[in-house]
């Protein structure tokens, strides 16, 4: 079942979220209060959701904010979508992110920005099946 997350997901969303940690390029500690704050701001902007198959499996948030260059384009640009390992390969994930673009459209978003980081899962097929069309590639280089 995917829905709309609220507090009591949040500590299962942490624990996804350092699942997923480990699987980035970053080398500093996860920090868990760090992490708590952002999982409220995407619940703040009701963003925020999750595949609940009597635990929590999978989780998507987003932040949203008007795009620079005009206060009429609002966007949301996701922060973590991630599926444990043993559930992907169904359809999970894309009605996840299914549902995230519908709580987006109802938020008034217009843009919808997710990311594919590469050390992770490589999304960007799927993106492209579902409609997003790659707009900016980000690289990162670490300092």
């Amino acid at each position: 079942m995917i829905r709309k997350a609220d507090e009591c997901d949040f500590e299962a969303i942490l624990d996804l979220s350092e699942e997923f940690w480990k699987s980035t390029i970053y080398t500093e500690k996860f920090d868990r209060d760090h992490t708590k704050a952002m999982v409220e701001m995407a619940h703040d902007c009701g963003l925020l959701a999750v595949i609940d198959l009597d635990e929590v499996v999978g989780f998507c948030a987003a932040v949203k904010a008007p795009i620079l260059g005009s206060p009429l384009a609002l966007g949301a640009t996701e922060l973590a979508w991630y599926v444990k390992p043993d559930h992907r390969g169904g359809r999970k994930g894309i009605e996840l992110m299914k549902f995230m673009e519908d709580l987006a459209a109802e938020e008034g978003v217009k843009y919808f920005t997710m990311v594919a980081m590469h050390s992770s899962m490589e999304v960007g097929s799927i993106y492209e099946r579902l409609g997003y069309k790659k707009s900016e590639t980000s690289y990162t280089k670490v300092l």
